[in-house]
């Protein structure tokens, strides 16, 4: 018997090699799944190590189904990176909700919640953070974008907190432009180095190196240039 060249469209061996994600989905939830699919695959061989059609077929849809839905591997891991600053600026809100008042104090204590927020999402999910801030993600990252997207991101929130520090005299007023890019630096660099492994960490001792990061951030934030 003849073989045909259809075994790209029933991709049953290659589900097997790779345990499929258990996605239940229906028509409209395919993009939703196939970016699940992406994460378990980056959690197992990186970023480098998968491609769209191995997306789909660990979902168990044809690669052309996944086509119609992303054009290559990088808009998949673009869309996973968008996802993943929504939900790093919902958490921002609810750090920044969870301190009352206007005060320098209450300031302070908002821009350590956004710190603590920051690097919580970090460790909670690592592959979704290497993307977003990965060579695929598409600019996603950049500030300009999230300064001025409806007030929502967490580069916007970043900036406001920063407004409110020097509003409420907790920063020097000289001290404000271009300070999102000392504390961003700052945090970024913290989350990547717990992510990555280059520092050795328990769960326990994490709030307390956001802290001194962030409280050698306000320490900069409020002196006077010379």
């Amino acid at each position: 018997m003849k073989v045909t060249e259809q075994k790209h469209l029933e991709p049953q061996d290659e589900v097997i090699a790779r345990p499929p994600v258990r996605v239940h989905y229906h028509h409209g939830d395919l993009p939703a799944a196939l970016k699940q699919a992406a994460l378990m695959l980056i959690a197992q061989h990186g970023i480098q190590g998968f491609s769209l059609r191995e997306a789909a077929m660990a979902v168990g849809v044809s690669p052309s189904a996944a086509y119609r839905h992303f054009a290559d591997k990088s808009a998949l891991l673009g869309a996973i990176a968008a996802d993943g600053f929504v939900e790093m600026g919902k958490r921002f809100e609810v750090a920044m909700q969870s301190v009352r008042g206007v005060s320098a104090r209450a300031a302070r204590a908002r821009f350590m919640a956004q710190g603590q927020a920051y690097v919580a999402f970090a460790l909670e999910q690592p592959d979704r953070f290497t993307v977003m801030f990965g060579p695929y993600h598409a600019g996603a990252s950049k500030p300009s974008g999230h300064a001025n997207a409806g007030g929502t991101g967490p580069y916007a929130a970043l900036s406001q907190v920063l407004d409110e520090l020097k509003e409420s005299g907790a920063m020097d007023r000289t001290r404000r432009e271009g300070a999102e890019l000392l504390a961003w630096s700052a945090i970024h660099g913290l989350a990547t180095l717990l992510v990555s492994g280059a520092i050795a960490h328990t769960a326990g001792a994490v709030p307390e190196m956001v802290k001194r990061v962030g409280e050698d951030c306000l320490r900069a934030f409020a002196k006077s240039r010379p």
